[in-house]
């Protein structure tokens, strides 16, 4: 697997200045995003075969990169309008710093399913950075809390999962951290890549009236004293 990063600049604190200097920055990226977007598209489809690998393209966005993927996807529509073009598999949103109803409104990310096969919200209710952002700088609920606010008109190519049992990595990371760090999460995104159906994939208990899938927990559990670490002590990049 070949694997491309776009860094934007984050101060990587929690403090109120450092937080809304990030969000404008996440908020200007998306320009720079889009536009590599684009890039990858008129490759792909001016490329002859003998160029084309026939592999599948996959997206991570975590906490406020989601933020920065909205205002990529708002740069793209405004390039090529409601018709965007579907380059990539699998899009997962990562304890995603963006607002609980994104998926409702087209100037947020209502149209993101229309760029890949299938998008995945991994959230947790217990995600303290999101707590964060949640009460100190006046956000509305937070997506990678408890997921979208209405699932009843949510497309069906959004697969909401649940973390809240497999969030827990170190006393410094808020438990925002677990999609890179659980194995259980790590395993779960494999079986994602590997095409496994979201039935088929193991570790994981649906839960009907939230319409998301839990992932169970099999590693450690939060220590009592987690609560009174200060949360500029927090790592959340």
């Amino acid at each position: 697997m070949n694997i491309f990063v776009f860094s934007w600049p984050s101060n990587g604190k929690v403090q109120f200045n450092d937080y809304h200097s990030d969000r404008d920055d996440a908020r200007l990226s998306g320009t720079a995003m889009a536009r590599a977007f684009m890039k990858l598209h008129d490759f792909l489809i001016t490329a002859g075969a003998e160029k084309f690998c026939q592999q599948r393209i996959h997206l991570v966005a975590h906490s406020m990169g989601a933020y920065a993927l909205r205002h990529a996807l708002q740069a793209i529509r405004s390039e090529v309008g409601n018709a965007l073009p579907r380059l990539l598999d699998n899009v997962f949103l990562m304890a995603a710093d963006e607002d609980d109803d994104a998926f409702e409104y087209d100037h947020k990310l209502r149209l993101l399913p229309d760029i890949a096969k299938q998008v995945l919200v991994y959230f947790s209710s217990e995600d303290r950075a999101l707590c964060v952002s949640d009460i100190t700088k006046s956000n509305p609920d937070r997506l990678g809390s408890n997921g979208p606010r209405l699932v009843s008109g949510l497309p069906r190519k959004v697969t909401l999962v649940d973390c809240r049992y497999v969030d827990w990595t170190e006393l410094n990371h808020g438990r925002h951290q677990y999609y890179r760090l659980r194995e259980e999460v790590i395993h779960d995104v494999r079986q994602v890549l590997e095409g496994v159906p979201p039935e088929e994939i193991s570790g994981r208990a649906f839960v009907p009236d939230r319409r998301a899938w839990r992932i169970e927990s099999s590693g450690p559990k939060a220590p009592r004293d987690e609560l009174r670490i200060p949360r500029e002590q927090m790592h959340l990049s």
